[in-house]
């Protein structure tokens, strides 16, 4: 349960490698946190991602699954290191629809014309917020995202 609440959107072999569990005393104790309403989880892709009911607000929880997924990553670290941060509209469907959830979430507001779709966060504050308190947690995937928007550059 500590692993997950200073950890929100861990998967659940991130969990096992944390924990240091056997994946059957895993399984059983997430199925039971789970079952008491202290946790809950949230299918993406082929990973389950695992979150405190007992600690983060619910935007929180918001924040910490798009920073989870690879293209939420990309989206909020590229809104937040530029604030015209633009995406070709060639993106694809799947990128689309994770676009429009995490604006329909109220994590971003997209603008779109025929070339791009410009990206900026809804409310930066609340997502710098988050990372100085999940911080540690999010560090090195961020860092990562960072240099990569560099290399492209």
């Amino acid at each position: 349960m500590e692993t997950i609440s200073e950890n929100p959107g861990l998967h659940f072999r991130e969990l096992q490698r944390r924990t240091g569990s056997a994946v059957g005393k895993l399984d059983y104790h997430l199925y039971q946190l789970e079952r008491a309403g202290r946790i809950f989880s949230k299918k993406e892709g082929g990973n389950t991602r695992f979150f405190s009911n007992e600690s983060g607000t619910s935007s929180e929880r918001k924040i910490a699954y798009y920073l989870r997924i690879k293209f939420g990553k990309e989206v909020i670290v590229g809104a937040l290191s530029s604030p015209g941060y633009y995406l070709s509209t060639g993106i694809s469907d799947q990128k689309k629809q994770i676009m429009r959830e995490m604006e329909s979430d109220g994590i971003i507001t997209i603008l779109e014309d025929e070339k791009r779709y410009q990206v900026s966060l809804k409310d930066r504050d609340a997502i710098v917020k988050f990372l100085k308190k999940y911080g540690q947690s999010f560090i090195d995937s961020i860092a990562l995202s960072i240099l990569n928007l560099i290399d492209e550059i």
